[in-house]
């Protein structure tokens, strides 16, 4: 829905391909919408304790599965350390930050673990890995098959309810990944409005400008 008069926040053939994510979901995969709730960076989400280690990153990692109800086997290990520059650059992020392998035997999920410096970047660079398992089965069927995949890595991880975590990380990090930031807000708030969330819920954890963009998108319902 958008408002007469008002610009929008991204192109038409986006927005309808954002909504047609949605719709898939709710149609073809109603388990995964109906566990879907806005995930928030609390203690009432994520149990592990604070740390920067690999056995830190392992419990938030068996956070990340429950919350997503991942079941199937999917191992986690650290990257060689990365000089911080190359976590900046443009559009690298799923060679820095992490990757998802998927060749033979059980998956496998790599992350840099500088990241863990800012858990917040952490948890959405996980959230899109475990977003490539689950799509990996149904990638073909998906609005926009094959050549948006990566793209819609980043939608479905909002479709799952990390919208408030990957808007605020992108911020962080300072990187525009797949999604930009306002194709990122208009996911998220189609999100909060199909699940009918409270725009508090969302706004007291995020900063300034991720706010900003959200409260644009969320003005179009």
């Amino acid at each position: 829905m958008r408002l007469f008069g008002k610009k929008a926040l991204i192109g038409e053939d986006l927005h309808d391909w954002i909504i047609e994510n949605f719709d898939w979901v709710e149609s073809e995969r109603p388990s995964w919408w109906q566990m879907a709730e806005l995930i928030r960076p609390t203690k009432e989400y994520f149990h592990a304790p604070g740390g920067h280690d690999h056995e830190t990153a392992l419990l938030v990692f068996e956070d990340m599965k429950r919350l997503l109800g991942t079941t199937q086997p999917i191992e986690l290990e650290p990257l060689p350390d990365l000089p911080d520059e190359l976590l900046h650059e443009y559009g690298r992020m799923s060679d820095t930050a992490g990757q998802y392998w998927d060749d033979a035997g059980t998956p496998l999920i790599t992350y840099n673990p500088k990241l863990m410096r800012r858990p917040v970047v952490f948890i959405n660079t996980l959230a899109h890995e475990l977003i490539h398992a689950r799509l990996s089965p149904v990638v073909d069927d998906l609005p926009g098959g094959e050549p948006a995949h990566e793209l819609a890595t980043d939608l479905h991880a909002i479709i799952a309810g990390f919208g408030v975590i990957q808007l605020e990380a992108a911020e962080q990090a300072g990187w525009a990944g797949y999604m930009s930031q306002a194709s990122r807000a208009v996911a998220l708030a189609e999100f909060m409005h199909r699940k009918a969330i409270a725009p508090e819920d969302a706004f007291a954890y995020l900063s300034k400008r991720s706010a900003s963009w959200l409260r644009k998108a969320l003005a179009a319902y």
